[in-house]
């Protein structure tokens, strides 16, 4: 069939196509009446019936790239709790909760299929068979065509594992297959000190966050916006108070701060102890290396200026955030249970120690930082 004579053909298709897309919810950023994204949902399917997989089989079974599931989709199942790593090389499989999880999906999406399947026929003598054999049909027809047709690339972003807020894991890498177009692409790059806005930016990332998730609203924001302004005041002191920004380089668009991570140097009132404050990392940077960079120069100047100590605290469920502050070397002291309005959430306290014999030479030749 020549494109000439299949164009009356062509474009009825193309638009059932896309009704059928938009009533399946892919358009939405959540589907399936789950909290989880379309590619999230598909892994779970690909990975139920007690499957394990490895990051380029759910990359192969999904029709995206390696990128995209080791930066975008385990990472939001992980931190879900809802898929485990199984030993060495990448191998993952589902939780006892991503096994209900799981269960849930595929009883929604079956009411979903009888519902509409009680409205197929009215006397045009199509059958639930007809429907199935049609879209196994056209399916590996599209299979065909992807693979000895043109390509469908997708604007390509830099691979990463990388965390939303205080480390929770969510979008990432995008690559299509085939040839990627040559596009410009976004980059970050790590600032240390005041930078204007930081501040209102800081605040911003954690509302857009905790508010929706927790419920945290006025009292959360005005304690956290105290709080932050107090550090920030000190920021640059001498008195081991410093700020780092991820700042979103976009050709062609405005630079955007997207993280942050600040050191206190001063809040736990003993020499040579800090803290670790208001790590988070935006959803447009996911991907781009920001929270393993923040990260990192915060560990940095950590070293630099001889702390002997870092504390932290972190949510629990933030399981990609405490792989990564376990990276660096703190180690969890204990968690306890917020009351009042923060009710509902467990904290966990971290505490990094530096290494015996590691110490940074000050100016006048001393050692600063205690012995440890």
């Amino acid at each position: 069939m020549t494109p000439t004579t299949s164009n009356d053909l062509i474009t009825p298709l193309r638009a059932a196509s896309r009704n059928l897309a938009r009533e399946w919810g892919f358009l939405r950023p959540k589907i399936a009446g789950s909290d989880l994204s379309a590619a999230a949902v598909h892994a779970l399917i690909e990975l139920g019936n007690g499957r394990s997989l490895s990051v380029d089989e759910l990359a192969a079974e999904l029709r995206v790239s390696t990128g995209q599931v080791r930066g975008v989709v385990v990472p939001e199942l992980v931190g879900r709790g809802l898929v485990k790593s199984e030993g060495e090389g990448g191998i993952y499989g589902l939780t006892e909760e991503g096994k209900e999880t799981l269960g849930r999906i595929n009883g929604f999406a079956r009411r979903q299929v009888a519902k509409a399947l009680e409205d197929v026929g009215g006397g045009n003598g199509v059958t639930a068979g007809d429907i199935t054999s049609m879209f196994r049909i056209w399916t590996q027809a599209l299979e065909r065509a992807r693979e000895v047709g043109e390509n469908f690339p997708t604007p390509a972003v830099t691979p990463g594992q990388e965390e939303s807020p205080f480390g929770l894991p969510g979008t990432g890498a995008v690559a299509g297959a085939g040839v990627e177009p040559a596009v410009a692409k976004r980059t970050v790059e790590i600032v240390s000190g005041y930078q204007p806005g930081i501040l209102g930016r800081v605040v911003e990332m954690h509302m857009e966050y905790y508010y929706p998730k927790y419920n945290w609203g006025r009292e959360f924001e005005t304690v956290f916006t105290e709080g932050m302004l107090d550090l920030l005041k000190r920021v640059g002191n001498g008195k081991g108070n410093q700020a780092w920004a991820a700042v979103l380089k976009q050709p062609g668009g405005k630079d955007r701060i997207v993280g942050t991570v600040f050191i206190d140097g001063e809040i736990t009132a003993k020499e040579g102890v800090a803290k670790l404050r208001a790590f988070i990392v935006d959803e447009e940077a996911r991907g781009l290396g920001a929270g393993r960079k923040l990260l990192r120069a915060a560990m940095d100047f950590i070293m630099e200026e001889g702390f002997g100590q870092c504390k932290l605290t972190t949510s629990k469920e933030l399981m990609v955030a405490r792989k990564m502050y376990e990276t660096e070397g703190f180690k969890p002291m204990g968690e306890y249970w917020y009351g009042g309005w923060l009710e509902g959430v467990c904290s966990m306290e971290y505490l990094w120690e530096r290494p015996a014999g590691k110490h940074t030479p000050s100016e006048d030749g001393t050692l600063k930082g205690k012995e440890v």
